[in-house]
């Protein structure tokens, strides 16, 4: 009888698994949202006794690195226009609204040793605002914006950060006691590959093979320290927290071995270099020799990347209760030959040829525009991190500004959002939200305002900073009420 139940079971699960198709509906309890960071929309960059954050430091000591010698001083103006953001993300009918906190709005040395109370009371304002706007806050404790003070005395590659950054995410957490979802760091990738390594986002660090990974040593640890104390010091606190990472795609640009292995090293580069220590404990194999390998060639003594101990494994395994996962583009890799030895490289290491397919459609800041790529990114995640629950935190496109008639974004949302529905019912990926970037026109990092995002135009040029609704808009109201992709 036993054997029959179970075999009833199994059956009807099968047959579940086989019958399971896109109808183009997200379930009831699915959460649609959109985004912003404090940088890109709030502008008030020395007001009510913030301090001066690494961003700050670039645009006004560099302004030469951003297009236009654009900067975030005022941007969106979201410090004063805080109701009105909310207002218009709660009109399309939004499940969620997600920001970001300034650390150096809260504590303007970086340090904990003054806590300050406006930047405090600007951020209990605003969660207060969008839960009377009956949607759920997703904070984000850290994108981007470290400290200058910090900065000074190494950032992202000094050790003593974790305990600083773990002071600062206390000091948040206690204080904003109603955020609905926690995430500790965004897209970590961004600010070590291009902050440390490349050096074209603030600090303008041009360490690339070995300040990189310092940085994302260093991230790990800081994430993992928060997810401990939070557990620890807030048990009575009922939110989720996780890190959020971005994953971009790569497509092996023929189905040869060398390229198809080229791929997935790049795809452990990119992504299992911030995920595997958390979601599977240390770093990627391949990460380990490949670096190990190169460092040797090099003449180095030991491997540039930072070893973890067994502790440091075991310490940060595990800390995640959802992956926040931010999407954009995909990119065709091939395998490359290895470069002279004489110089050290993140891109020596990752050893690949990276060509955009010229069939693939562009957005105006030139991300490929690749649907199918987000489910293959997905489905890799799925395999390689026994498939996680996932929140999606971020996708978007960009427009040129030139009109409000967005029919690009519509079609990109159209497509993307149907590649995630057929990770969900075909491939059994457990995604339970999907965050449109962004809510509105911002600051988007070295390309200025020249880039725009927003399912709200921003006019950059007026002091008020007008918000006005694109026709995508239309599609994501629709989209938030019925739970349906809109038929365009």
């Amino acid at each position: 009888m036993v054997l029959i139940k179970r075999f009833i079971l199994f059956t009807i699960s099968v047959s579940l698994c086989v019958s399971a198709e896109n109808n183009g509906t997200f379930p009831k309890d699915f959460l649609f949202g959109a985004a912003s960071s404090s940088y890109q929309v709030e502008g008030a960059w020395n007001e009510d006794g913030k301090g001066e954050n690494i961003w700050d430091r670039m645009t006004h000591a560099h302004p030469e690195s951003i297009m236009n010698r654009d900067n975030g001083d005022v941007a969106c103006d979201s410090y004063h226009k805080y109701k009105e953001d909310v207002s218009i993300a709660a009109d399309l009918g939004l499940k969620h609204y997600r920001f970001s906190i300034s650390w150096t709005r809260i504590l303007p040395s970086g340090y904990d040793n003054y806590v300050n109370q406006k930047g405090i009371l600007y951020y209990q304002n605003l969660i207060e605002e969008i839960l009377k706007h009956k949607m759920i806050p997703v904070a984000t404790i850290y994108h981007w914006d470290l400290p200058q003070s910090l900065q000074d005395i190494g950032g992202w590659t000094n050790p003593l950060l974790v305990n600083h950054f773990v002071n600062y995410a206390r000091i948040v957490i206690k204080n904003f006691k109603n955020v609905g979802y926690w995430i500790t760091i965004n897209e970590p990738k961004q600010v070590c590959v291009r902050g440390y390594g490349a050096g074209d986002f603030a600090p303008g660090i041009k360490g690339s093979g070995i300040a990189n990974y310092l940085c994302a040593y260093l991230i790990a640890k800081c994430h993992a320290a928060t997810y401990h104390m939070y557990k620890d010091e807030f048990p009575h606190y009922k939110a989720k927290m996780s890190i959020t990472l971005d994953g971009e795609w790569s497509e092996p640009a023929s189905n040869k071995k060398k390229d198809v292995e080229a791929a997935e090293r790049r795809n452990q580069f990119e992504f299992g270099l911030y995920a595997n220590p958390i979601l599977n404990g240390d770093w990627p194999e391949v990460v380990i020799d490949r670096i190990a390998e190169r460092s040797a060639l090099e003449n180095y003594s030991e491997s540039r990347l930072p070893i973890f101990t067994r502790e440091e494994i075991d310490y940060i395994n595990g800390t995640f209760d959802f992956l926040g996962f931010n999407t954009y583009w995909t990119l065709l890799v091939a395998n490359a030959k290895e470069a002279s030895i004489k110089s050290s490289s993140y891109k020596n290491d990752v050893r690949a040829v990276i060509t955009k397919d010229p069939k693939w459609k562009l957005g105006s800041n030139g991300n490929t525009i690749v649907p199918w790529g987000v489910r293959k990114m997905l489905q890799w995640i799925q395999k390689t991190y026994n498939n996680p629950d996932i929140f999606i935190t971020e996708c978007g496109v960009s427009d040129d500004g030139t009109s409000l008639d967005d029919d690009d974004r519509i079609s990109f949302y159209t497509d993307y959002l149907d590649a995630i529905l057929d990770a969900m019912y075909i491939d059994g990926m457990r995604i339970f939200g999907f965050t449109a970037w962004s809510l509105m026109d911002n600051f988007e990092w070295t390309g200025g305002y020249s880039y725009h995002f927003g399912l709200y135009h921003v006019n950059f040029s007026d002091p008020q900073r007008t918000r006005t609704p694109k026709k995508s808009t239309i599609f994501f109201r629709k989209l938030a009420k019925t739970h349906r992709i809109p038929q365009v």
